[in-house]
């Protein structure tokens, strides 16, 4: 006996992905094809993320977002090491000089 295939074309679909799907329903135990695409859709639409473009980019601005914030963090980090840093290059200039005239090295300025 052989098994009769019926074609199903789904505008905008491959044939392979047709049958991914297929394959999912079968696996949901659905009793038809159209009650799993059907579910599939109302899922779909129940989560809010029909047909809604931001939800495929979303991930990747949150990730964005975390880059930015953590450029942000490391910056400001540098900022503060860069004063401390002009800092400390002041007190030992400051030291120098002093050294230097009690060395005689230079003449005191005032």
């Amino acid at each position: 006996m052989a098994v009769k295939k019926t074609e199903l074309k789904i505008r905008g679909l491959t044939y392979q992905e047709v049958d991914y799907l297929k394959s999912l329903a079968s696996e949901a135990k659905v009793k038809s094809f159209n009650e799993f695409l059907l579910g599939m859709c109302r899922e779909k639409i129940e989560k809010g993320k029909f047909n809604l473009v931001e939800s495929n980019y979303l991930a990747h601005l949150e990730n964005m977002k975390l880059t930015s914030d953590h450029i942000l963090f490391l910056t400001q980090k540098q900022t503060d090491q860069l004063s401390d840093f002009e800092e400390k290059m002041a007190r030992y200039t400051d030291h120098i000089s002093r050294w230097l005239e009690y060395e005689g090295e230079v003449e005191s300025s005032g």
